[in-house]
C-alpha cells in the first residue's frame, strides 16, 4: 500500500530506490594482484596495473567473479551466462587509469527479488534489477597539508558490487530495512563483510516525489551514504525539500 506524505502543496507519494556498492570479499583486487585488504599504510597495496603505467593489462580475478555469482543466487536473481565490462569515462585524480572498469549492457546477475520485513510485522518486496562488478577508485586526502591533497591509491581497483534496487520502495524506514536485509544476506553468503564504517558498504539513494498515481518525478541522487542513519536522514530531509518546490 502507498505511503502518502502530506505538504503545503498537498499529498505525494514517495519513490526511492537505491544503488549499494559492496566491496566484493576477495584478497586480491578485481583486475590486479595488489592487496585488498583494509587499513594499509597510504598507497602500501597499489600495482602497476592499479596505478596505470602504460602497458599494463588487466585480468580478472575469478574469485570477484564467483562472489557475484554466489549473492546474485542469494538474491533468488538471473545469472547472465554472458557478461561484458565496459569502460566508464571520467576524469579524477584518484582515478589514474581516467576511466572505470564496469559493467553496462551486460552485468553479470539480472532481476531479482529481495523480500523485507517491516516494524509492524508486514513484508514488502523490492526488485533487483541487476548487479554488476565494478573497480572502486581511490581516496582523496585533504586534512594532511594545509594547501594540498594527497590520493591514496589502496583502494583504487578493489572489486565492487553494484546492486541496483528497483523504485519501490516508498519511505525511509524501507529503505534501511533492505539495506540491513541485504547486508545480512551478503555476510551469510560471505561475499562482503558489510562494515559501512570502513567503507565496504555504500548506498546511493535516489528519491523522487509524485502525486498518487501519476508518472515518476524527477529524481535526485545522493551518494556514497556509510549508515542506516544517513540513509534514513537523507531521504527525510529530500522528501520534505521536494514536497515544498
Amino acid at each position: 500500500m502507498s505511503q502518502l506524505v502530506t505538504g503545503r502543496t498537498g499529498d505525494w507519494e514517495v519513490v526511492i530506490g537505491l544503488e549499494v556498492h559492496a566491496q566484493v570479499s576477495s584478497k586480491a583486487k578485481l583486475f590486479s594482484g595488489a592487496s585488498a585488504s583494509f587499513g594499509a599504510a597510504p598507497n602500501a597495496h597499489v600495482s602497476l596495473v592499479d596505478a596505470a603505467m602504460p602497458g599494463m593489462l588487466p585480468v580478472i580475478n575469478r574469485e570477484c567473479v564467483y562472489q557475484a555469482i554466489r549473492t546474485g543466487l542469494g538474491l533468488k536473481a538471473q545469472i547472465n551466462l554472458t557478461s561484458v565490462f565496459d569502460r566508464k569515462n571520467y576524469f579524477y585524480a584518484d582515478l589514474p587509469q581516467g576511466y572505470q572498469i564496469s559493467q553496462f549492457k551486460h552485468p553479470i546477475v539480472g532481476e531479482g527479488v529481495l523480500r523485507i520485513v517491516l516494524a509492524d510485522g508486514s513484508t514488502r518486496d523490492i526488485g533487483i534489477e541487476r548487479l554488476h562488478l565494478e573497480q572502486d577508485a581511490g581516496k582523496s586526502m585533504h586534512d594532511q597539508h594545509p594547501s594540498k591533497s594527497y590520493i591514496d591509491l589502496n583502494r583504487t581497483g578493489v572489486a565492487l558490487m553494484e546492486i541496483v534496487s528497483r523504485p519501490d520502495m516508498r519511505s525511509a524506514a524501507e529503505a534501511a530495512a533492505y539495506v540491513r536485509k541485504l547486508r545480512s544476506i551478503l555476510r551469510y553468503l560471505g561475499t562482503c563483510d558489510g562494515n559501512m564504517e570502513e567503507g565496504s558498504l555504500r548506498a546511493d539513494v535516489n528519491v523522487s516525489v509524485r502525486r498518487p498515481g501519476d508518472a515518476l518525478g524527477t529524481r535526485t541522487e545522493t551518494k556514497n551514504l556509510n549508515s542506516l542513519r544517513f540513509i534514513q536522514q537523507a531521504i527525510d530531509y529530500e522528501v520534505a525539500r521536494q514536497i515544498e518546490l
